[in-house]
């Protein structure tokens, strides 16, 4: 797998947060590999340009993986072929994780947990269809304590994947509690091929943690990265153990206006409306004032009002600490 190198970075594959918008920023600020939200391989076959949108990516974002999730075996190869042929990412991952209900109830994501022979039959008619690798991301079980990661992971590798991903949760825990790394390392143990740690490294001293406990190849950062691009950044920092300098008042306040428009100017105002809401209220959470900007945020009707919000917000924090300071 040339595009995975010892302790990379990884934006995980997010629904409605890993655009290509978000997957840029992440990327600038210290990401090594991006993968794509989820890619419905029935709504390829269906020709669906809703679908067939989520692969579009920008040449910055490399290395990028495209996801895929689904059930069937000869329906998912033609995904791959078809992704592959249209998008060229670096690698394609086959999502065997996600624990939603949408996903599950169609017998894709975490619910090919209860099939390992079905999960074979997938990964090998993936890895047989395109030239890329072809990657798995697993949960360590469907029931918690009744862990199938090691079996999974080893299926996986007999089947040709290049590698595995792991958020060692089970399904019915979706995303509470904390996850078992342990499952990491005992995974890395029963194969050969590379094994990406995911679930719960929120900052540069969980990330440490994570990698010297479970001994994993690469690390996957998820929710810890909502509104908080440079948390890339300083798990890098860590990892060399080089100094970080977390980002200033200012360069937040312009990263997010920067999203807000980047994100208008590639998916529109009906889009960027209803999406930055959420987006800008990450990234000012945990500052002072942060509830009642959020609900102006909320309240706005366009993303230029979402804008004026974030631009008033930080103005009054930077005027707040000018006015503070000796």
């Amino acid at each position: 797998m040339t595009f995975l190198k010892k302790n990379d970075l990884i934006l995980a594959p997010m629904a409605g947060v890993a655009d290509t918008v978000f997957r840029r920023l992440c990327k600038r600020h210290g990401a090594d590999i991006t993968v794509s939200e989820m890619v419905s391989a029935d709504g390829l076959h269906y020709k669906s340009p809703n679908t067939a949108a989520l692969m579009s990516f920008d040449e910055s974002e490399r290395p990028i993986g495209v996801q895929l999730f689904g059930s069937d075996p000869d329906r998912l190869a033609e995904a791959a072929r078809f992704t592959y042929e249209s998008a060229r990412p670096d690698f394609i991952d086959l999502n065997s994780g996600c624990p939603v209900a949408k996903v599950v109830k169609r017998n894709g994501g975490a619910a090919l947990l209860k099939d390992p022979v079905l999960f074979g039959r997938i990964v090998n008619a993936m890895a047989r269809a395109v030239p890329i690798p072809v990657t798995v991301k697993i949960r360590s079980g469907w029931e918690k304590y009744v862990w199938i990661d090691e079996e999974f992971a080893r299926i996986a590798e007999g089947s040709g994947a290049a590698a595995v991903t792991l958020h060692p949760r089970s399904q019915t825990m979706m995303f509470t509690g904390h996850s078992f790394w342990e499952r990491i390392a005992a995974v890395k143990k029963a194969v050969s091929i590379p094994v990406i740690g995911n679930g719960d490294v929120v900052d540069a001293e969980s990330a440490l943690k994570m990698a010297s406990e479970t001994g994993c190849d690469a690390i996957m950062v998820g929710r810890a990265s909502f509104g908080n691009p440079w948390v890339f950044a300083e798990v890098r920092a860590a990892l060399r153990g080089e100094r970080y300098a977390p980002p200033s008042t200012e360069e937040r306040r312009d990263t997010v206006l920067e999203h807000i428009r980047t994100f208008r100017d590639v998916h529109g105002e009906r889009f960027a409306c209803g999406e930055m809401k959420k987006c800008a209220s990450w990234y000012i959470r945990g500052y002072p004032g942060a509830g009642a900007a959020r609900s102006r945020i909320f309240a706005s009707s366009s993303s230029t009002e979402i804008e004026g919000v974030v631009e008033e917000y930080f103005g009054l924090t930077l005027s707040s600490a000018a006015q503070s300071s000796p």
